[in-house]
Formats: structure tokens, C-alpha cells, sequence
């Protein structure tokens, strides 16, 4: 992450453009109906229909665009989370959008020597993502979500490169694209659909969280002292041994939870493989679990390669018999267990789409790009989730919209952290955590119905089939 801090931004286009060369050229194959041979060496035999639509995701532009040209398709974009998100990225400056003149701020600071101060091109690039000033007051104010402080979508102080050309490489996809595609359903998701409608003036399709069907209707019932019976291939509980089917310890560890401690009582920790937390502040989460007088059991997904985790930590934790350290988890099967009843989250849109369409409940951390509005959504609109605050960093530590009338200072010391996360844990326990719980299960009622045949988004993936056919 600190390298990627001084590398200028500018030289690191996404994709790159041999391999944009790369996937133009694949597509004018498919497109003459040719055989062809791919940089792997795979060989492709040629199609005899032609596509007739491109759905590109974000950092596509460069290989949609030109082909939308050369052959007349419409090109839509995948966004991969809430529409609110979309708006604070791509949407107006008056809508709360971030792209706009973000490119041409960065030039002009650059170009400036007395603005710039000194700054590189990437600390210019990082510092403006994170605070621009251009809106009133510093309030950020997007249709579907509670307003929040400019610097609230920065918290933890993250950057790569690619955040750069998330914006400069993709407003033009966004504005030349045809149509867009959300992850969402327009229920669960109205007001912030209706927010990019404003100023997004071509076709939305809400598609509900890419989940499967089987996912979605899944109503595990297991007595409070039976096992789930859940097994899968695994091949990292024992480094030594042959790879084969038994009870994974992730199911395992559930199992015993829900013997010992009944239904809803495990916290389940995640952050996926890329955009983890500060080892210090994690460190505090862990000390905090460990110590709590009334235990809460807890299995934590350390998957990412980024985790610098004190050693003989999982020992530690494995021998108090509070909780399990596993380098990977069966995030969707434990979130089906009967036992887990709280998923502490960084908001990525996978995990989240995972646990709301259980009914699983949340605490936010999130770390950048879009988890900051998730976190949001999530914990003030849906109310659905406790946000941690103290654990921000950088200009992230500035004060926080919500909480008190005057907003809530991040002080962010041990003594603060420590103290947040008791207090968050406690309410969790407690009657604000079975308000939430409750408002989870309407929001995975709201995800089932709308996926149902003949549901709203059964009608919209008719209309994406139109596009298609």
C-alpha cells in the first residue's frame, strides 16, 4: 500500500493496454465468427451468432467503447454494488458525485506550484480523492443515503493506484454507455436508484445480489445440539495431509458454538483477500474478544495475503476456546449456520449481498472505495448494522456526521477503540442488536420475494434477455 502511494497514477492504466490490445482483438474474432487462439494458448472455435449487447464492468471502457463503435452494440455497465455508490462516484457534483473535474483538479494542482506544495502527482491524486472541498460545508448529500462528511468515504487512509483510474479511466464508459446494471432490487433499493435516475438518463436494470437460487431459499433447520452435517473438500486444515472430504473446521467450530451457546451466537470476522484493517487496531478487536466477561464466540476468515498477524495469535485464540483463526472459510455456508449471528464486516458488496440475504446482521468496518457507503446504507438507511467509528485513520479521524447533533469527534486512541467495540458489542447482545436482527429478516424477505418468478427482478432480467436475443 505505500509503494502504491508514490507510484504516479497516470502510468498505471487499467487494464493495460496490451491487454486491452489483447481482449479488442479476441472480440473482433468472435464478431467474424473466427476460430482463434487466446494468450494462453487455448484455442476458441468461432460462434455463428454474434453477440449483440457488451456488458462491461468498470475498468472495461477502453475495450467496450471502441467495439460499441466498430460494431454498433449497445454497451451496458455492471456496477457491483448499491445505486447510491454509483451516484457518489459518477454521479453530478450536485448529486454528490466524485468524478466529476476530479481528473482536471488533480492537473490543475499539479500545474500550480504553490497548490501543489511539493506534492507528487500520487500524493495530489490520493489527497484530493480523499478531500476535495467542493461541496457546501464539506457535506456529501446522495439520494439514498444519510449525508456524511466529504472525508467519511476515506476511513482507513487506503489507496491504490487503480482508485485513480476508477475515475479516469471510466467516466467516459459511463457517459457513453448505454444502460446500467445494479445488483440490487428496486425495493430494497428504491430511493438510490431513483437518485442515479436523476441524473443517469438511459435504462437501469436492478438484478438483485448475483446469488444462487438455491442460496437464496436455503432454510437450514438443525436442532440446538445437532451438527450441521456440512462437508466440503478442504485442503488447509492439515498442510500434511492428503486432500479429502471431511467436516470442515469452519462447520465444526459452528457446531460446537451452537451446542454450547445456542442459535445466533457466533460473531463471524471478514474482511476478503484484499483491503484489510490496521494490525494494531485488529490486534484491539482481539484483545477486546478476548477478555469480554460474557464470551462471544468467533471464527475470523483471515484470507488476505495483507494480514500481519502477531505470531502464536491463532494458537492463543484456539487454546481459550472463544474462537478460530482459518486462513479460509465456506463464507456462504457459515453464514446459513444456525449459530452465527453477527458478521463483522469491511462492506464489500460480495460478502455483504452474502450475509443480508440470510438475515445476518452486521458490524461495518470498511476500508474504501465503495464499503464506506455500503457501511452506511447498511447501519443508517436499512438499519441493519453498528458502524465503528474510533478505528478510522488519517483524514478519516476527522468528525463523523452522525451520532450527536454535533457530529462525533474520532479520538482513536487504544482507550477509545477498545471502548467503541465493547460498547458496540454489548448493544449487539442487547435490545438495539434484536431490532436489527429483526430488520435483517425483513431484508432478506425483501431479497427473496423480488427474486420469485414473475418478481421484479425476474422482470428485469426478461428485459436484459430482449437486449440479448
Amino acid at each position: 500500500m505505500a509503494a502504491s502511494s508514490t507510484v504516479d497514477p497516470r502510468v498505471c492504466q487499467l487494464p493495460a493496454p496490451e491487454s486491452t490490445r489483447a481482449m479488442q482483438n479476441i472480440i473482433h474474432h468472435i464478431m467474424k465468427g473466427e476460430a482463434f487462439a487466446d494468450d494462453i494458448g487455448a484455442k476458441w472455435e468461432g460462434i455463428a451468432q454474434k453477440p449483440s449487447l457488451i456488458i462491461s464492468d468498470m475498468i472495461m471502457g477502453d475495450v467496450a467503447l471502441p467495439m460499441k463503435e466498430t460494431y454498433k452494440l449497445p454497451v451496458y455497465v455492471f456496477w457491483i454494488t448499491i445505486a447510491s455508490a454509483f451516484t457518489r462516484v459518477f454521479g453530478t457534483l450536485a448529486a454528490g458525485g466524485q468524478a466529476e473535474g476530479y481528473v482536471e483538479e488533480c492537473d490543475a494542482i499539479e500545474a500550480d506550484p504553490a497548490r501543489a506544495n511539493g506534492r507528487t502527482f500520487a500524493e495530489i491524486a490520493k489527497q484530493t480523492f480523499a478531500y476535495s472541498g467542493r461541496y457546501p460545508d464539506d457535506i456529501v448529500r446522495v439520494k439514498g443515503l444519510k449525508p456524511s462528511y466529504e472525508w467519511e468515504d476515506f476511513p482507513q487512509d487506503y489507496w491504490l493506484s487503480g482508485m485513480y483510474w476508477s475515475i479516469a479511466g471510466t467516466n467516459a464508459l459511463i457517459k457513453n454507455a448505454d444502460g446500467l446494471l445494479l445488483p440490487t432490487s428496486l425495493q430494497l433499493d428504491k430511493e438510490g436508484t431513483e437518485g442515479v435516475m436523476e441524473w443517469f438518463s438511459r435504462p437501469i436494470l436492478s438484478l438483485g445480489p448475483q446469488l444462487p437460487r438455491s442460496y437464496l431459499d436455503s432454510q437450514i433447520s438443525v436442532s440446538s445440539h445437532a451438527s450441521s452435517g456440512a462437508e466440503f473438500k478442504i485442503s488447509y486444515a492439515n498442510a500434511k495431509a492428503e486432500e479429502g472430504t471431511e467436516v470442515d473446521p469452519c462447520i465444526a467450530f459452528l457446531d460446537e458454538a451452537l451446542a454450547k451457546h445456542g442459535a445466533n451466537s457466533v460473531l463471524y470476522i471478514s474482511f476478503g483477500s484484499i483491503m484489510v484493517p490496521k494490525d494494531t487496531h485488529l490486534g484491539y478487536l482481539f484483545d477486546v474478544l478476548l477478555e469480554l466477561e460474557q464470551p462471544i464466540p468467533f471464527l475470523f476468515a483471515a484470507a488476505s495475503p495483507a494480514f500481519q498477524l502477531p505470531d502464536g495469535l491463532a494458537e492463543k485464540v484456539a487454546a481459550s476456546g472463544r474462537g478460530l483463526i482459518v486462513p479460509w472459510a465456506p463464507q456462504q455456508q457459515v453464514f446459513q449456520h444456525p449459530a452465527t449471528g453477527w458478521a463483522l464486516s469491511h462492506c464489500g458488496s460480495g460478502g455483504l449481498s452474502e450475509a443480508l440475504a440470510q438475515g445476518i446482521p452486521l458490524i461495518a468496518w470498511p476500508i474504501a472505495v465503495d464499503q464506506p457507503q455500503n457501511a452506511r446504507w447498511v447501519s443508517e438507511v436499512l438499519h441493519v448494522a453498528f458502524e465503528l467509528l474510533q478505528v478510522r485513520v488519517g483524514l478519516g479521524q476527522k468528525k463523523a456526521f452522525r451520532g450527536d447533533p454535533n457530529g462525533t469527534d474520532i479520538i482513536g486512541t487504544e482507550e477509545a477503540i477498545k471502548a467503541e467495540m465493547k460498547d458496540v458489542l454489548k448493544r449487539a447482545l442487547g435490545e438495539q442488536g434484536k431490532k436489527k436482527r429483526a430488520n435483517a429478516s425483513k431484508v432478506k424477505q425483501i431479497i427473496h420475494d423480488s427474486e420469485m418468478p414473475g418478481g421484479q427482478v425476474d422482470q428485469h432480467f426478461e428485459l436484459l434477455g430482449k437486449l440479448i436475443a
